[in-house]
């Protein structure tokens, strides 16, 4: 990374639980709105495409495309009356978050950017507005006293990093841990390993946190047993756990939306 000047890192890019963000894109995009900043490339990773219907608002009358404004007697109806859609409490300039984010229980990034004043006053725009403490309220009932509970739910650590990236970074500055497998319960990350000589020799590594010497040595002799190499492989002595997805195949990943972004796995 610091050879190739790159400033955050990632190995899995999921969606995120929309209950747990409410209005998180509504204040990013607001920020960059307000601070006059312009998309590098990677804030499109987070934003859904403009609908059509947005699209047509700010076309010329004369545009064939163009669909003009619902009549006054419409506009003036009670809300919700003849069926009209209503208001997308999450949408903020024609855009939409799309849930996407890095995850950020692997993540590799430059302390240097994070302590930077552009990265701080997003952050402090964000803080301000309240979501990392009183966001979401959800209430439970206790099943052994029939009590309603309520527990507070707020922004996570990993939108908030992800948002921040693509309003201040761009697609260049991200670098995509392809060849590094990770897993996290069922969310799985784990690459094909590279084929010819591109397996670097791997001396024993006995794990000291466990104390027992012969469960030691087995735990090494398991990883010594890494998985055959494929063509188009990219990683190193990986041994993955096939009964789970990897995430780039799996529903709910962003790769889609990052090799779109990057223009292929790897960004310049």
């Amino acid at each position: 990374m610091e050879r190739a000047n790159k400033t955050y890192g990632f190995t899995i890019a999921v969606k995120e639980l929309k209950e747990t963000v409410p209005n998180i894109f509504r204040y990013a995009s607001a920020y960059m709105r307000n601070n006059n900043l312009k998309s590098q490339g990677l804030w499109e990773m987070f934003a859904e495409p403009i609908e059509e219907e947005e699209k047509s608002k700010s076309l010329p009358v004369d545009d064939p495309k163009y669909k003009p404004p619902l009549p006054d007697e419409i506009l003036k109806t009670q809300a919700g009356h003849q069926g009209l859609p209503d208001i997308d409490p999450e949408a903020m300039e024609g855009e939409k978050y799309n849930m996407c984010h890095f995850w950020s229980n692997f993540e590799i990034a430059r302390l240097s950017w994070f302590r930077s004043k552009e990265y701080n006053d997003f952050f402090n725009v964000m803080d301000r507005s309240g979501g990392f403490w009183m966001e979401r309220v959800s209430a439970a009932v206790d099943i052994s006293d029939g009590n309603t509970l309520l527990t507070a739910q707020q922004w996570g650590d990993a939108p908030i990093h992800s948002l921040a990236a693509g309003a201040l970074l761009a697609p260049r500055d991200i670098h995509y841990f392809r060849d590094i497998g990770y897993r996290h319960t069922t969310i799985q990350h784990c690459p094909a390993n590279a084929p010819g000589n591109r397996q670097l020799p791997r001396p024993p590594y006995l794990e000291m946190t466990t104390t027992d010497e012969k469960k030691r040595k087995e735990e090494d002799d398991y990883w010594e047993q890494w998985d055959s190499v494929k063509e188009n492989g990219v990683g190193c002595r990986c041994r993955c756990d096939t009964d789970i997805v990897d995430v780039e195949g799996k529903q709910g990943s962003c790769l889609a939306e990052w090799v779109a972004v990057a223009g292929g796995w790897a960004s310049a």
